[in-house]
């Protein structure tokens, strides 16, 4: 007496990082009439990707300072209107660009930098 075979998955050779294949093209896209001008992304900005959630940033800071942000949240939020510390922090990140858009640059936004934009590495002098 053998041993069964075992069963195929429906699953067999698909990973969760394969994209679904592509639409096939239609045959004579026919141009819009009046296509709106769209405005060029600098080439350091990568193409957003449309998402449930908008793209995660990252940075060092102390764990004391982290603990006080936090007591803040926690403290304020029905007073401010924070829903989370993501929330919180974009908040106020904006609210400092938006300063120094006024101050330096006129009140304009700043050219767009890549996520390699920055200078990477530690920071001389520490």
């Amino acid at each position: 007496m053998g041993r069964p075979a075992p069963r195929k998955s429906s699953l067999a050779g698909r990973t969760p990082v394969t994209p679904p294949p592509a639409d096939p093209a239609p045959a004579d896209p026919a141009p819009p009439a009046a296509a709106p001008a769209v405005q060029e992304q600098p080439a350091a900005v990568a193409p957003e990707k449309k998402s449930k959630y908008p793209p995660k940033v990252s940075f060092y800071q102390d764990p004391a300072d982290t603990a006080r942000v936090r007591g803040a949240i926690l403290h304020t939020q029905v007073a401010e209107g924070t829903r989370s510390l993501s929330d919180f922090i974009n908040n106020a990140v904006m609210a400092e660009v938006h300063r120094l858009e006024a101050k330096y640059n006129g009140g304009q936004p700043f050219p767009a930098v890549g996520a390699r934009g920055l200078p990477q590495g530690r920071p001389l002098g520490r």
